[in-house]
């Protein structure tokens, strides 16, 4: 080897024992890594059924000491609805009570903040003009649904998920306003999408649409892509979405809480319950809340509401049968559910029951009977409704003819 070789075998050397001090160094200086600084996740299937549980930072470089990779479960593992898997011991644990889990399905009901797991970036569309910042053009999480952008940029939510057999997607859109184009398609292992003659929505006319798919086993990732082409002064309504839904997953590694309105009692509960009228709850509720006295709630909310005050619309009123005299009396009663308050100034109040009145005649071909009802007329025999029947004669025939 030349003296020149030599020496950059030397620097070489050298750099390599620098370089490893500072790694060494680096590491030494980093905190151990505790449980809430990464989570477990799976490697691919291989050829056998097999996997590996390894540990993933949150965030990278700011701890050392990794938990090693061991053993994973089968590829044919499940768990039962109610559970999730525990990825620490890799065993299914019962969901806690105000949590549920669909076992073989995940669901996304709440939008409080981006689920984990979907990803949302904007970019420029091709036409669009090139200097527009599309950074921040994003589908945007509010409570009970996620709004897609409004502006000249495209945005796209999208969400990555392994089936282990075939299963399916269904979801609710509300879809407004055609000047934005609004698609949805799957791409699946080999990078193929759905049928682009089937991925364009369709505008919803008045209220929430629903939309279902078939997926294939193995992996899918799902998009939903809003566009904005031209603005033309008025406002643009949002694209939203709710209630996605994903069947033929193996388990999931978390439960999900109740969604105000709706509350799960015991441990290892499949479906929230949704509260009955007139009680709330909160998000993970274990029980149902009742109102005070002066709100009121319909089944399934999330708070209580002020009772209005009580007008003529909110109450209606029954005849009782006629009496011997001919008379009927006005019952009358609040619509159920009541919701309205009689106490609220200017509320008004119910009726008292009992007023007679005079029963109203019976139909022609009809007639009262001793017990104030009316029977009809039994053959040969007419009636025009106000008094006992009549026996039909030949001069009333002929008469009537």
């Amino acid at each position: 080897m030349t003296e020149q070789g030599l020496g950059h075998l030397r620097i070489c050397t050298l750099c390599a024992v620098v370089l490893g001090l500072v790694f060494a160094y680096t590491s030494a200086d980093l905190p151990m890594c505790k449980g809430s600084d990464y989570h477990f996740e799976y490697t691919e299937c291989d050829v056998l059924g097999s996997r590996w549980r390894v540990a993933i930072p949150n965030k990278a470089e700011t701890c050392t000491g990794l938990p090693d990779p061991v053993k994973g479960t089968q590829c044919t593992f499940s768990c039962s609805e109610g559970e999730f898997l525990d990825m620490q011991s890799q065993q299914c644990q019962k969901c806690a009570a105000g949590t549920f889990s669909l076992g073989t399905s995940i669901a996304f009901e709440e939008w409080d903040s981006l689920p984990t797991g979907f990803i949302t970036h904007g970019v420029t569309t091709n036409e669009g003009n090139a200097f527009i910042n599309c950074s921040n053009s994003t589908w945007t999480p509010k409570g009970e649904y996620v709004a897609s952008n409004t502006d000249e940029c495209t945005a796209t939510l999208s969400y990555a998920v392994s089936l282990k057999k075939p299963g399916a997607l269904s979801f609710e859109y509300f879809y407004p306003d055609s000047s934005i184009y609004f698609e949805f398609f799957v791409q699946n292992d080999q990078c193929q999408s759905t049928d682009s003659e089937r991925r364009w929505m369709r505008i919803s006319e008045s209220s929430w649409s629903h939309y279902k798919v078939e997926l294939s086993k193995g992996n899918n990732v799902l998009y939903w892509r809003t566009t904005t082409y031209a603005l033309l002064g008025g406002a643009v309504k949002p694209v939203l979405l709710r209630n996605i839904q994903v069947s033929g997953v193996a388990y999931t590694s978390e439960c999900f809480h109740c969604k105000p309105g709706t509350h799960s009692s015991k441990e290892g509960s499949a479906r929230c319950t949704p509260c009955p009228a007139d009680t709330y709850s909160n998000k993970g509720a274990t029980v149902c809340h009742d109102c005070e006295s002066d709100k009121y709630a319909v089944p399934g909310s999330g708070s209580c509401k002020p009772r209005p005050a009580c007008t003529n619309s909110d109450y209606f009123y029954t005849h009782t049968p006629c009496d011997s005299e001919g008379k009927t009396q006005l019952m009358y009663k609040w619509i159920e559910p009541k919701i309205c308050s009689e106490i609220i100034e200017g509320a008004v109040k119910l009726p008292a029951s009992g007023e007679k009145q005079t029963c109203p005649p019976c139909n022609p071909g009809f007639f009262v009977t001793n017990s104030s009802a009316c029977e009809p007329c039994s053959n040969d025999s007419y009636s025009d409704g106000k008094g006992a029947p009549s026996v039909l004669t030949f001069h009333s025939v002929l008469v009537n003819i």
